[in-house]
């Protein structure tokens, strides 16, 4: 085969000498020598591992040192092609001879790697003729071989008409980690389209035992390949130490050595690592690449695929030879033939598309190394990965694979006999095929590991599977027949649905038996039944099938007149012979509705709540629908920006069923639209087609369960109409009560109220209408998605009085509710009270929002409103927030004025408040100003209400709007309204009142340089917030002394404060306030240069406000990072990062803030000697902070054109320049500034020996033209 081998011959200072071989044939080609000097020094090195490892971390940063990776990438291969091929004549016309004669395409020619490791952790996947429009490995496999490692006893496989495939698939994260089958789905896929006959069997569980017990029942020579899929590591032995010996964390992770393993021995240097399954989540096995290879070292394995983070990473410490660190190497010592790795960490979407397409190749019969030829281009083809909070990014990922070969790859496949191939179409026509439903089966992959898991521990191989109504628990059901059965778990399956019919246990032995032994089926029915039970129970124990009973929610239904039920005699029959079906192989599934206690000694505590699909995997069958439903793209990403479209997808909750009759509807209606419909239960939401099919009918599913209740309980459930999403079980009791009060309702619940309504929650529950959160919390219910809608049609046929009773009940309830959560839990002083209050109205909202909406249509109190209010505050969902308050405020509008002059006109008042707040926070300062003064007029107008309380309202209104002048950088205005403020809270005594007025007085004294009075107002503030021990209000005020510090230049201090600040944020889990004091620790770290801190800090910063969706400020974060990045030179980042932070500030319109960005980027511009360009930012700037009166920061500006003015030599206007910022420094007492600038002048004046500068300086300072010729004589 023709070859292009490059072997290692020594190593030198910077790099190898080697010989190169370009040959049809390796006997008779020409070996020439070559140098080869490392194209890559160590930055180049550390910019590859950041692009790789850590800039999907943050994708918006750094993108100068990831463009600076990508492009060394290309470089690097054209530099060692340069020094490979083309240094020398001779071995370059060879391998264009090669070239021309070969193509260079379909694995034609082989390039092969021998050396050392070092030598090999080169990256030769980036070779690359200039002459070529790709890299090299994209058009022919490259392959490393070591003669010194060489394969003594290469693997042999025993000849096979079956390719048998083995993979290793370890979830140590449980349902937090990577999706469990993001490889072995596609790949079980790809199979059922393939040519070869394959069989696949998936490890259960993923850990290190389950490995060895499975090679070893296995036998050597049996697989033709393993596949690990699981994370991997590169450590030395005192970071290993450290994750064994690390205690658990917060999110139960763990390390621990396995089955088997000793403790990890000490060694030098580094080792490769894979991460195995532990005994509980979170826990990780950690297996070093020498134990795998000994274990592997004589299963005769010929080829691996690892797709593993690290697992061909080869690092050296620069000292001497460099050892073995390779995962990949490892296992070519065990025998192994060929070895796919990783040379940095990959990414899920990048591992999903190179398996995929290699295993397509390899199951077309396409050769090994171009089948993983292939999947390296599938990489360079799609580049896009999603990064960090889903940002894309472009990776050249497509380097990463490394092949390791010990020798040809000979799988020893022969053709299948007849008899086999009789046998491989039998199983196949027997086989339990999965019917897809409308949309493909979606998600479930954390459902699938969990129920694998817990069906293969010892002696639990029996499982309730429980959900809901429409969750999908058929669906799973039947998909995992198929699954396990072509991924290996079981033999074949048996499922009996008993909402098709009544099987007793008799039917289902006959039917087992039947399939089982169609030969001796007869016989077998002649038998007494014990015996046959028997017979039956020993062949079930004794091999791994899997039996499904389904839909058992009937078997017990017969006083409900529901068909299929069973006899409690079948009952108890059936529970005992299933019973002795536990401890043996074959799995046990028990779908239901209910919890089925008849079946409890069977399944014991093994039952796993079904509930909607995950997040992924409903915006998946989200998009799906739409696709098919809505059709137009432009519609459908209409339709997803709609906020009622995020509120529709929270109420489906992820159930299959109600997200496909609901969102069936976007068709012909907007989310709003449909909203509303079910709120009023006034649309057809069922599905026309279904024709009463409860698998089909969203209608037909609720009333299947429903018809399922006593009378009582269905009478007693109407009252739960109104309720959307979750029931606070402990609340009910109360809601009973306000049920009981109503006249009309005395008769359903009489004195018996919280009895009646607790049994028909329980039956709901029973019956899968609710369901609870997860076992801990049994009173945190979810209710079914479209039961509410399915409520409000049953009780729109009861009489109105009825109808009214329940509203007006409904609406006390959570008036009461909303006050207690926001009373005692959201405004609560301790941090775990706060949490508490966020958690409950998050899952409440919908039912608050719906109890508002009564309150406002009947013209009373708003208090729900002031609860979600502070919860959306608190969460920072401003948007979310000025819709509420403006719909609020038109409700508020329709009120009589007699009561719009009352006590609630109070509640108006305050919700005028919020409102401004929205709107200020939103930056429309136009509306906030507006509405705070509406506020007050409204107050004018109270009656009836204590005038202390009104003035007492009316002082934070003057609070505020002092807060709004401030922001529009009108000090005065803002003083004076903050003093207004101060002088009624002194007034009246409200001391606790006057310490946030205090802290806002400081911020402005801070922003007009008076840091005295800033540091005297700040303190006051702390002082009366430590005495009423309001531990977390007196953050923000340990943040602001810290700035002022800071401007003090008393780093110390200013650190301690900021330190003091964050502690307590964390310490009350206001993530999103630790985004403004990390930003203020990032600027301190720059201040005193450590710019590797202040980087992290400003990532931490710019990392929550991503999260809580905060554009406005990321802006400011973006700017320092601009000018983080201009301190360290990297003038490209510098101005990405200005600009963007201009275009969110233009965005918000912000002009001031605009200033100081311009201001940064003409320094950007003025190093890059653009002094055009440098000279409109920077008068741009001048501009606005004229504009807006900031003389302190016109003086910044005018030392840039100071500068700028220099460098073009016009020194008059430079002098002018340096002049007014002198000046101005001077008068606000910076004396820091104030000698920069002085020192500006004095280099102009030895530059230019100009004497007007000296009677001009001296004047402004008033000194004598001769003292300061002196000085700047002696200036360094």
């Amino acid at each position: 085969m023709p070859t292009i081998q490059i072997r290692e011959t020594a190593a030198t200072v910077d790099g190898f000498t080697a010989e190169v071989t370009i040959a049809q044939d390796l006997n008779t080609g020409r070996a020439y020598p070559v140098t080869l000097r490392n194209p890559f020094q160590n930055d180049e090195e550390a910019d590859l591992e950041f692009f790789f490892e850590e800039w999907y971390q943050f994708p918006t940063l750094d993108r100068e040192r990831a463009d600076r990776a990508r492009a060394a990438i290309a470089q690097y291969g054209q530099e060692l092609f340069e020094q490979l091929l083309k240094a020398n004549p001779d071995a370059y016309a060879d391998y264009r001879e090669l070239r021309r004669s070969h193509c260079f395409e379909g694995g034609a020619v082989t390039i092969e790697i021998l050396g050392s490791p070092e030598f090999q952790g080169w990256h030769w996947e980036a070779l690359r003729d200039p002459e070529l429009s790709e890299p090299l490995s994209l058009m022919t496999p490259i392959v490393r071989r070591d003669p010194k490692r060489s394969v003594a006893n290469p693997a042999r496989v025993q000849p096979s008409g079956w390719l048998n495939l083995l993979v290793v698939t370890a979830r140590p994260g449980w349902s937090r980690d990577v999706n469990y089958r993001t490889i072995s789905r596609p790949l079980v896929e790809a199979i059922a389209n393939a040519q070869l006959p394959v069989k696949v069997a998936l490890l259960r569980p993923g850990t290190w035992e389950a490995l060895e017990r499975h090679l070893q029942a296995v036998g050597p020579g049996f697989y033709h390949a393993v596949h690990f899929d699981l994370h991997g590591s590169v450590l030395t032995y005192n970071q290993a130490s450290k994750l064994l010996d690390r205690p658990a964390q917060a999110s139960g992770q763990t390390f621990r050595r396995g089955y088997g393993l000793g403790d990890l021995p000490e060694y030098e240097g580094y080792r490769a690592f894979l991460s195995f399954e532990g005994e509980a989540a979170g826990q990780s096995i950690l297996v070093e690449a020498a134990e795998v290879a000994d274990l592997l070292q004589t299963r005769q394995i010929p080829l691996c695929i690892l797709n593993a983070c690290q697992s061909a990473k080869q690092i050296s410490d620069g000292e001497g030879p460099a050892a073995e660190t390779s995962l990949g190497a490892k296992l070519l010592e065990a025998g192994m033939q060929a070895i796919v790795a990783m040379r940095y960490s990959v990414m899920v979407r990048a591992a999903e598309l190179m398996m995929t397409r290699f295993y397509q190749a390899l199951f077309t019969e396409q050769p090994v190394m171009e089948a993983i030829r292939l999947g390296r281009r599938e990489l360079w083809q799609t580049k896009t990965r999603p990064g960090r909070f889903n940002m894309p990014i472009e990776l050249e990922d497509w380097l990463l694979p490394v092949v390791y070969s010990g020798g040809t790859v000979n799988l020893n496949l022969r053709p299948l006999t007849a008899d086999e191939e009789a046998a491989r179409w039998t199983a196949e026509a027997e086989r339990d095929r999965f019917e897809p439903p409308t949309y493909g089966f979606v998600g479930r992959d954390t459902d699938i590991l969990e129920l694998e898991r817990r069906l293969l521990q010892p002696e639990r191989n029996a499982l309730l599977l429980q959900g809901m109504g429409g969750t999908g628990k058929t669906t799973l059901l039947r998909y995992l027949r198929d699954w396990w059965q072509r991924t290996g778990l079981i033999e074949r399956s048996f499922y009996f649905g008993y909402d098709e019919r009544a099987h007793s246990l008799e039917e289902i032995a006959a039917s087992l038996f039947q399939q089982l032994d169609p030969e001796g089926w007869l016989q077998f029915q002649s038998w007494p039944l014990a015996a046959r039970l028997a017979k039956l129970t020993q062949l079930l124990r004794s091999r791994r099938y899997a039996l499904i009973l389904d839909n058992l929610e009937s078997v017990t239904a017969a006083a409900l007149s529901i068909p299929n039920c069973l006899p409690e005699s079948e009952q108890r029959a059936l529970a005992q012979w299933l019973r002795g079906l536990v401890g043996g192989k074959t799995l046990i599934l028990l779908g239901s509705r209910g919890a089925e206690s008849w079946l409890e000694p069977v399944y014991g505590t093994n039952r796993l709540g079904l509930r909607g699909l995950d997040a992924d995997a409903r915006t998946t069958l989200a998009q799906k629908i739409l696709e098919r439903q809505v059709g137009d793209s432009r519609r459908i990403a209409k339709i997803k920006d709609e906020p009622a479209f995020g509120q529709l997808m929270k109420l489906l909750d992820g159930y299959p069923l109600a997200m496909e009759v609901v969102l069936g509807n976007l068709k012909r209606q907007t989310p709003s639209e449909i909203l509303a419909g079910m709120q009023a239960a006034d649309v057809n939401l069922d599905n026309p087609q279904a024709q009463g099919d409860k698998t089909q009918s969203i209608i037909a599913c609720i009333d299947y369960s429903h018809g399922a209740l006593s009378a009582s309980a269905q009478q007693a459930l109407l009252c739960l109409a109104p309720f959307s999403g979750f029931i606070f079980g402990d609340a009910l009791e109360l809601y009973a009560a306000r049920l009981a009060k109503q006249p009309a309702l005395a008769a359903w619940f009489g004195e018996s109220g919280a009895e009646i309504l607790a049994a028909a929650v329980q039956e709901a529950v029973d019956w899968g209408l609710l369901s609870s959160i997860s076992p801990e919390m049994p009173d945190f219910l979810t209710i079914q998605p479209t039961l509410p809608y399915f409520l409000k049609l049953k009780l729109a046929e009861r009489d109105s009085e009825t109808q009214a009773a329940i509203r007006n009940a409904f609406k006390q309830h959570y008036i009461g509710l909303a006050n207690y959560y926001n009373d005692q839990w959201l405004q609560s002083k301790e941090p775990d009270q706060r949490q508490l209050g966020i958690f409950f109205v998050r899952q409440e909202y919908e039912n608050c929002y719906a109890a508002l909406q009564i309150c406002l249509e009947q013209f009373e109190t708003a208090d729900i409103f002031f609860c979600l209010f502070q919860y959306l505050y608190m969460t920072q969902d401003w948007p979310t927030a000025k819709a509420l308050a403006l719909q609020v405020r038109a409700a508020h509008e329709q009120y009589p004025p007699e009561i719009r002059q009352g006590k609630v006109g109070l509640e108006i008042t305050m919700s005028l408040d919020r409102l401004a707040r929205c709107q200020w926070q939103l930056k429309d300062y136009a509306g906030a100003r507006a509405a705070y003064l509406e506020a007050i007029q409204q107050s004018d107008q109270l009656q009836g209400v204590d005038r202390r309380q009104i003035l007492a309202g009316q002082a934070g209104t003057y609070h505020q709007l002092g807060i709004v002048a401030h922001d529009l950088r009108e000090f005065a205005e803002a003083r004076r309204c903050y003093q207004q403020a101060l002088e009624i809270f002194i007034k009246f005594g409200d001391r606790y009142s006057q310490a946030s007025t205090y802290h806002q007085l400081g911020m402005v004294a801070y922003d007009l340089r008076e840091f005295a009075e800033a540091r005297r107002c700040s303190q006051r503030a702390l002082e009366i917030y430590i005495e009423f021990g309001d531990r977390y209000a007196q953050a923000d005020n340990y943040h602001n002394l810290g700035a002022v510090a800071e401007e003090l230049r008393e780093y110390a201090e200013a650190r301690r404060c900021y330190q003091q600040a964050l502690e307590i944020k964390i310490e009350f889990s206001d993530r999103y306030g630790q985004a403004s004091t990390y930003h203020q620790l990032g600027r301190l770290a720059d201040d005193l240069r450590e710019f590797a801190e202040a980087r992290r800090c400003y990532q931490q910063a710019l990392e929550i406000k991503i999260e809580f969706g905060d554009r406005y400020s990321q802006a400011s974060t973006y700017h320092q990072l601009g000018m983080l990045a201009y301190d360290l030179r990297e003038f490209a980042e510098a101005r990405r990062c200005s600009q963007r932070a201009l275009e969110i500030y233009i965005e918000f319109g912000d002009r001031y803030s605009q200033a100081i960005t311009y201001h940064q980027l003409g320094m950007v511009a003025h190093d890059l000697r653009e002094f055009a360009e440098a000279r409109r930012c920077s008068q741009q700037a001048l501009e606005i902070l004229i504009e807006f009166g900031d003389r302190y920061n016109q003086a910044r500006t005018y030392g840039q054109l100071g500068s700028l003015s220099k460098a073009t030599e016009n020194f008059a206007e430079a002098l002018d320049y340096f002049l007014q910022a002198l000046q101005i420094f001077a008068q606000f007492e910076d004396t820091y500034r104030a000698q920069v600038a002085l020192e500006n002048i004095a280099d102009l004046y030895q530059q230019t020996q100009d004497p007007n500068i000296l009677t001009a300086t001296a004047e402004l300072l008033g000194c004598t033209p001769d003292d300061l010729a002196t000085a700047f004589t002696q200036q360094p």
